[in-house]
């Protein structure tokens, strides 16, 4: 049991050295491990060097999300990560007791869910388009198709992104989203999220 605790211990002080390094570190490891032939060892690095990208590509996905929309305030952003997807959310508060999510979800350039991701957002816009339903309306914002729920009593608009990423907001009142979507860059957004620069 003892050996069994020290592992544990050794494996999570492991983690967060390599979670706090830097990727050249990381990538230069790679590099070493790969020409001494420790290839087993050079795809463990290589799966932190990915990860630390990943968390790089977040944050710059965050900062596409406006700190102020619409007379409501952001806090700040979450990112998830997970099989390949990624969602970025933000919270929003405006006047009195009013609250808009945002997200941002898709699987990313390069990601192994990037094809998935991009499947199930073309489903949905298709499932939008064609089988608009009493409770949703669909429209354009910024020549993208894009799709409002109002059926549960809470809205919800999807952006459907070109690409296969999507943008949503949740919130009290349809009216506030679609203009809070409309003042979003979605151009940039999908331009970010395709690794397009």
């Amino acid at each position: 049991m003892r050996n069994f605790l020290f592992v544990i211990s050794v494996l999570m002080f492991v983690s967060n050295v390599a979670i706090a390094e830097e990727v050249k570190d990381i990538a230069d490891r790679v590099i070493k491990l790969d020409q001494d032939k420790k290839y087993g060892e050079a795809l463990t690095e290589l799966g932190w060097l990915r990860k630390e990208i990943e968390k790089k590509y977040s944050l710059g996905l965050t900062s596409l999300l406006p700190d102020t929309l619409e007379g409501y305030t952001g806090e700040k952003a979450e990112t998830n990560n997970a099989l390949g997807m990624m969602n970025v959310e933000r919270r929003y508060k405006g006047p009195g007791d009013a609250k808009v999510t945002i997200s941002v979800l898709g699987g990313g350039p390069g990601g192994a869910a990037q094809g998935l991701g991009g499947g199930l957002a073309a489903i949905g816009q298709m499932a939008a388009m064609f089988g608009q339903q009493q409770g949703q309306d669909v429209f354009r914002i910024k020549g993208m198709t894009a799709s409002l729920s109002t059926d549960s009593g809470n809205p919800e608009l999807t952006v459907f992104l070109t690409g296969g990423s999507m943008l949503k907001l949740a919130g009290e009142d349809s009216d506030t989203l679609k203009k809070m979507a409309e003042a979003i860059d979605v151009a940039k957004i999908t331009t970010y999220m395709n690794g397009v620069s």
